[in-house]
């Protein structure tokens, strides 16, 4: 049976002592890199990019109040996609959507323009986000959604996210907007197992739309996203503590 978790949350979303904050010029955008615990002993990093998905930085923050693990999320509009102006041309992009040239491209087309300039630019905006990546050896995406847009059910032959997938496992009791998405066969057997909503990537036939997830399969560096509703922090934090028991058994 699904274990549950009752958590008590007496939080204030405070920031955890042991930060420290970098900022990236991108284009006439600041964006600050938030970064908690960067010595860390641990080799699991935990990264949130999308800054209006607030909901995954307070379950991180619960579940890791002694600041154990390497964390890093960015701040700059508020907003999902990050806007930037070059040469008066307005840009915007989906920083987890930027880490191919095809992603690139799809995502400046998507709410303004291409340019070639527009593309290096997103590109270095990127690396700066994959020094993080590469120096680790888990990677832990953070991620909400918002009902009836984006869940498990998108990862169902036929579905929008179908191409993606190369098992799904669905557990009906919980709700399809919380689950756990990854790159490693080992991690989705074990949730399978344990009955956690769970999906596991083609690393082999996958769409490249530019994600982290996507880079992270093609390169065999073992990744996992808990996603989970807006507003969702007990069944988030749940998420994280059954990864965490799985990568680091207690």
């Amino acid at each position: 049976m699904l274990r549950f978790i009752c958590v008590a949350i007496l939080f204030s979303c405070q920031i955890i002592s042991f930060s420290q904050n970098k900022t990236y010029q991108f284009g006439d955008s600041i964006i600050t890199f938030v970064e908690r615990n960067a010595s860390s002993s641990s080799k699991i990093l935990f990264i949130n990019v999308h800054e209006n998905e607030w909901t995954s930085v307070e379950a991180l923050n619960a579940f890791d109040s002694t600041a154990r693990y390497h964390f890093v999320y960015l701040k700059h509009s508020g907003l999902r996609r990050v806007g930037f102006n070059q040469k008066d041309n307005l840009h915007s992009v989906d920083p987890n959507r930027i880490f191919s040239s095809t992603g690139i491209e799809v995502t400046l087309n998507q709410d303004s323009s291409y340019s070639k300039k527009a593309e290096k630019m997103a590109k270095a905006f990127a690396k700066e986000i994959l020094n993080f990546v590469t120096s680790s050896s888990w990677i832990i995406s953070l991620h909400n959604n918002t009902p009836n847009n984006y869940s498990i059910m998108s990862y169902l032959p036929d579905s929008s996210e179908a191409l993606n997938t190369k098992e799904v496992y669905i557990n009906e009791k919980m709700d399809p907007d919380d689950f756990i998405y990854t790159t490693d066969l080992s991690l989705f057997s074990k949730l399978k197992y344990l009955q956690i909503n769970v999906i596991l990537q083609d690393n082999e036939n996958c769409v490249d739309d530019g994600s982290l997830s996507i880079y992270c399969g093609k390169r065999n560096i073992p990744y996992a996203n808990v996603e989970a509703e807006d507003g969702h922090l007990t069944e988030q934090i749940f998420l994280i503590s059954e990864l965490i028991n799985h990568i680091h058994p207690q």
